[in-house]
């Protein structure tokens, strides 16, 4: 059997348990919204200020994945 060619493209899948930066971003992200709307409807905040409080804090942790630790392919080299 031939193997396939490999052009540095395709990595190897990681376990089910191992986490990435880019996996925690993806779920950090809903969570920090949802928690605004569910504050807002449990605490005495107005829903809308605590979503915009939960987007905004959302917002800074894509900031932070995007240009602050952004995400590099160590693999491939031009």
């Amino acid at each position: 059997m031939r193997k396939p060619p490999s052009d540095g493209v395709a990595r190897r899948v990681p376990r089910v348990g191992s986490w990435s930066k880019e996996d925690l971003v993806l779920a950090v992200v809903p969570a920090l919204l949802l928690a605004g709307v569910v504050g807002g409807t449990a605490l005495p905040v107005p829903t809308p200020t605590a979503a915009g409080v939960g987007s905004a804090l959302a917002a800074l942790v894509v900031a932070y994945a995007l240009f602050v630790s952004p995400p590099v392919d160590r693999g491939r080299r031009r």
